[in-house]
């Protein structure tokens, strides 16, 4: 089965990764380090990395009965269509969608998932091939992880309803046709709570190399 590596790599000229604080990953010094860089390193490819911290991909209203500023829904044509646009996608969201609880009628997993099959939607209409979209499931959480972030709302979840959001992904990307990185399915498997800093919220050096490698490892639902 052919991964996201094989199919791009030296044919890809450049590549966007698309998400919150994970992907931008102010938190990790060096940018070499960073899973986006390690990615486009390893595709042979420029980066436009299009992480933004606090974001959520959803759309739908927060506590204040607004959507969240600079989410995923509301700004992927312009962050990722137009003249400057990459020949491929890395999306790496649903971590923050899945921790925020102060909405709880109207900031949900089915909005999450109508909203994320949306942009990709757009990205198709815009004249994307599946095959040059991955999508990855939110990063492993630890225990402690589901407590930080109170004093934005983002604390008070379940890892029970933060697994659902992982499963939302994978089910979305077997729907799109896209390549699929189990990124929290391999995180846990493969170091867990080891690749996460002591915020208990972000990945480390080594959690992003890990990630990266799962973004390049990725493959497409089979088909019958």
């Amino acid at each position: 089965m052919t991964s996201f590596a094989e199919r791009w790599t030296g044919r890809a000229k450049s590549l966007a990764t698309f998400g919150d604080s994970i992907t931008q990953a102010v938190h990790i010094p060096v940018p070499e380090d960073r899973w986006s860089n390690r990615l486009a390193e390893r595709l042979g490819t420029r980066l436009s990395n299009r992480g933004i911290s606090g974001t959520v991909l959803q759309s739908s209203p927060d506590a204040s009965g607004k959507p969240r500023p600079d989410n995923g829904h509301g700004r992927y044509a312009q962050d990722l269509l137009g003249a400057s646009r990459a020949d491929v996608i890395a999306i790496l969201y649903g971590t923050n969608d899945a921790r925020y609880t102060a909405a709880p009628t109207t900031f949900t997993l089915e909005a999450f998932t109508h909203d994320y099959r949306a942009v990709l939607n757009g990205l198709f209409a815009a004249g994307y091939s599946p095959d040059a979209i991955v999508i990855g499931s939110p990063p492993h959480l630890p225990d402690q992880g589901f407590a930080v972030g109170a004093e934005d709302s983002f604390a008070g979840q379940s890892r029970q309803q933060f697994q659902l959001y992982v499963e939302a992904v994978k089910s979305i990307a077997s729907e799109a046709g896209t390549f699929y990185a189990p990124v929290n399915e391999r995180m846990a498997a493969e170091g867990g709570d080891a690749l996460i800093r002591n915020d208990h919220v972000h990945p480390n050096e080594a959690g992003h190399a890990s990630i990266a490698e799962i973004f390049a490892a990725a493959t497409r639902p089979v088909t019958p």
